[in-house]
């Protein structure tokens, strides 16, 4: 039996090469994880695994060449990496820039903006501390312009500190739930550029005569906000708005916002903006288009909301509050509330969250057995693991979902069992194949599946160590 410590060092030190090991092997399984990884935009896959590290020379030369900019109004840019979008807007006292990308994206969005505007960044506002977001401001700060202006003020939420904070302390986890090579995370003050200027609520600005609101709202983050000029009608809707469901329902990520986003939403169409600038996908330049997104994205979210609150008031058990979920066609056949990244049921999961504990309403799940012992008694019940193996492959076509759970007991039973390490891996791509699965879980899969192969791997003879032959 493989001890748990010894699966710890395995995923830390030998998972992203198996990933890389089955990725090569099989290219149609990063084609279908780059169908919604991309998130509205090109997709990189250098920048995608490597996107807390400044110098990582490939993800550098891809976000340069993938990387462009949008005319969207007057002095006003959307700035299209792969991934994310950084939005630029010139004014007579200097540039306001919203969001800076990912660690490596810092020398395209520089160049980005220096193919547009000669001008000194006078001021550099994080809509929210996530890595995608606020980390290529080190490339910025190293501009000639932006050192003889005397440096941007860079404005950001309160609590955007504190997830700089948490991506140190909690750096190991961070690099598991990110697919992130654990010595590319943060160490310490120096890897990170802090804010100059931090606000509780909302903060008004002026720059060049003009003003910049910043409004925050908990949503995909507690420190998020959304950025409004009010003389141009200009929205950065940072993450609100993502152009697909939105990202709310993310099983490896801390609770997002539920009511708040909701109220974000409805705020910001009431703005009448004319022009919107989302952190994610295209730019929106009709008025009526802008104000009827955010309300469908709104309605969807709170019908998402009201269903929960229903089901936990009627004293529903939790995992029927989410298999209980209608989507209406409203919804479901609207284009930019696609499923990409979470279903409708991963939102409800988040939102049942937001309101109770960890239990999920199974009574022998309070205080239960290790899931090892568990797995061993069901092993024991099917006549051995290669009984589950066996039953894994013959629902492989005909139910890919029962048979990832049958694969899933085998694993805990007997990891080192080469026949439940090939049907782990067998089960998990055809779950990624299967059109019914979204970015997210994916990727959960593709752990999985390179967690089995490292096991493989660790068992394969090595060139220079042919096989025993007595």
């Amino acid at each position: 039996m493989t001890d748990p410590d010894d699966l710890i060092e395995l995923d830390l030190e030998a998972c992203t090469a198996a990933r890389i090991d089955l990725a090569l092997a099989d290219p149609e399984l990063l084609s279908r994880i780059a169908e919604g990884g991309a998130f509205g935009g090109d997709y990189s896959r250098s920048a995608a695994t490597a996107m807390f590290k400044r110098d990582h020379q490939p993800a550098v030369e891809d976000l340069r060449a993938k990387t462009r900019v949008v005319e969207v109004a007057p002095r006003s840019w959307l700035v299209r990496l792969p991934i994310v979008n950084s939005a630029v807007f010139e004014t007579d006292e200097g540039l306001v820039v919203c969001d800076t990308a990912m660690a490596p994206g810092g020398p395209a969005l520089l160049e980005a903006i220096r193919s547009v505007s000669d001008a000194p960044i006078h001021t550099i506002v994080y809509s929210h501390g996530h890595v995608d977001h606020a980390y290529g401001t080190w490339a910025l700060m190293e501009d000639e312009a932006t050192i003889v202006a005397g440096g941007p003020r860079i404005v950001a939420h309160e609590g955007v500190a504190r997830r700089f904070g948490y991506y140190t302390r909690l750096r190991g986890m961070v690099a598991r739930y990110m697919n992130q090579p654990p010595a590319h995370l943060p160490a310490g003050r120096d890897d990170f550029v802090w804010p100059t200027v931090e606000f509780r609520d909302r903060i008004e600005l002026e720059v060049g005569g003009e003003p910049v609101h910043v409004v925050h709202h908990p949503a995909e983050t507690d420190d998020q906000a959304y950025v409004w000029l009010p003389d141009r009608r200009a929205l950065y809707s940072a993450d609100y708005y993502q152009g697909f469901l939105p990202n709310l329902g993310n099983g490896k990520r801390v609770q997002r916002g539920t009511d708040e986003w909701v109220a974000a939403l409805r705020e910001m169409a009431d703005l009448g903006p004319l022009l919107l600038f989302p952190g994610h996908g295209g730019e929106i330049t009709d008025p009526d288009l802008i104000r009827s997104e955010l309300g469908i994205h709104a309605d969807a979210i709170e019908h998402i909301i009201d269903h929960v609150v229903d089901g936990l008031n009627r004293r529903l058990r939790k995992d029927l509050i989410v298999d209980t979920l209608d989507w209406p066609e409203r919804f479901a056949g609207h284009a930019t509330l696609k499923v990409q990244y979470v279903t409708p049921q991963d939102i409800a999961k988040m939102v049942i969250k937001r309101w109770t504990g960890w239990w999920d309403d199974i009574p022998s799940h309070w205080s239960p057995a290790p899931l090892a012992d568990q797995a061993q008694t069901i092993a024991d019940l099917a006549g051995g693991t290669g009984a589950l193996v066996a039953a894994a492959r013959d629902r492989l076509e005909a139910d890919v979902v029962q048979a990832c759970h049958l694969a899933d007991w085998a694993w805990l039973a007997d990891p080192d069992d080469p026949a439940v390490e090939q049907v782990v891996i067998d089960a998990y791509r055809a779950r990624i194949l299967d059109p019914a699965s979204n970015t997210q879980e994916m990727l959960v899969y593709l752990d999985q599946m390179g967690a089995a192969r490292a096991l493989q791997m660790r068992a394969e003879p090595t060139p220079d160590r042919a096989p025993d032959q007595g």
